[in-house]
């Protein structure tokens, strides 16, 4: 209620009151820094003596740990002595820090060291199976057999047709091209060497892409047929047939059709022995899985798990070898292009499905990524040449 004051009267201080409003409003910040303080994560405190004694403990267990597996160049251990050196000065949190980079550091070196352990196991018995040639279709039919896959399995039509595929046609045409001496120096390409030595094509191409040293260069198939058409034939680099690279009547898809035949059934095994190979395998999985362009797309958008799908078409996952074995055998004969595509031609397509700058074909960027593809298929049977839809 509100009084009215007479001319000349005052109101004494204990008769004066906090608008109503007033002590509200502080009540109200009261209860709001008290309810900040308790949602205040307990991790923003300082780090206690035995948080960070515990942190350094468990990283040198770590540090043992990785030792014993076999990781010796590491710099975990200049961390660990900075986390200790730290202590006296009771920077305790820091010394946590330092202790946990360094455990972390050798986690991910284990890590890595264990996928390695895992690409050389899968690749000896890679090897044990060479020789094995079989037709592509006794290829495919074996890998469904063994695995439940909607991808292996998605086109009655195209199992049908793989004994006739007009792939095997193109293969066809390739075999008088490969052992006919042509070009100015009138040369056959049996002098070329494509990893096994000259000539020799039986498990070749699963073995590629690999470094080679006539070139000092990690080279995938496209490039070293250009290499040899070039270096030994005498053709010049616009001469078609160099220059012409994709379709059926082109003697570069006659040739890599028929090159990569020879290796059907043979399981992909491609060499990491040299750095160069083990770089371009690195820089290739970094590719596979970066996003960009307009519609921030990577390949493991598309080819990560199991079920996703491009309207009809189910798509191959890149961490099931049976399926991924499948999705990179090219040459292949498309059905809706009636064409045999190549490797280099697939991953062009790729990036302009994604929307990104388009690959050039035996680019550094181009190999690196088929060098990460062939190794993540490592163990797996390729079927070549392959019908796709």
């Amino acid at each position: 209620m509100l009084r009215t004051l007479l001319p000349g009267q005052t109101v004494s201080r204990d008769q004066r009151s906090t608008p109503p409003g007033g002590r509200l409003q502080r009540l109200g910040h009261g209860a709001l820094i008290a309810l900040l303080v308790a949602l205040i994560p307990l991790a923003v405190w300082a780090t206690t003596f035995e948080q960070a004694k515990s942190a350094i403990d468990e990283a040198k267990q770590v540090r043992e740990e990785a030792i014993a597996a076999g990781v010796s160049a590491s710099p975990t251990d200049e961390m660990i002595e900075q986390a200790e050196s730290v202590l006296p000065s009771r920077q305790y949190t820091r010394a946590r820090q330092y202790a946990e980079w360094a455990r972390r550091q050798d986690e991910l070196a284990m890590e890595l060291l264990a996928r390695q352990e895992a690409r050389e196991a899968a690749g000896e018995v890679a090897k044990a199976e060479v020789g094995t040639y079989r037709e592509p279709l006794d290829v495919l039919q074996g890998l469904i057999d063994r695995t439940s896959s909607d991808y292996l399995t998605q086109s009655d039509q195209n199992l049908m047709m793989m004994a006739d595929s007009p792939a095997i046609w193109v293969a066809m045409d390739g075999e008088p091209l490969f052992h006919e001496p042509r070009g100015p120096n009138n040369v056959s390409l049996e002098e070329c060497d494509f990893g096994k030595g000259p000539g020799v094509l039986e498990g070749a191409y699963v073995e590629l892409p690999r470094y080679f040293e006539d070139t000092g260069k990690v080279m995938d198939l496209e490039t070293r047929l250009v290499h040899c058409m070039v270096t030994l034939q005498g053709f010049g680099p616009d001469d078609p047939e160099v220059k012409q690279r994709h379709g059926n009547g082109s003697d570069h898809m006659k040739l890599q059709a028929y090159i990569a035949s020879q290796s059907s059934g043979y399981a992909w095994n491609p060499p990491l022995d040299h750095p160069l190979e083990q770089a371009m395998r690195d820089a290739g999985e970094v590719m596979f899985f970066r996003r960009a362009g307009k519609a921030d797309f990577s390949c493991n958008t598309c080819h990560g798990d199991t079920g996703k799908r491009i309207r009809a078409s189910v798509l191959p996952n890149k961490n099931f070898p049976e399926e991924w074995s499948k999705a990179i055998s090219w040459p292949a004969f498309r059905v809706g292009h009636d064409q045999v595509r190549s490797s280099q031609h697939r991953v062009r397509g790729c990036y302009w499905q994604m929307r990104q700058a388009g690959s050039i074909a035996g680019s550094d960027g181009s190999i690196a990524l088929l060098s990460f593809w062939t190794d993540a298929a490592r163990g797996a049977p390729a079927i070549l040449p392959d019908m796709k839809r």
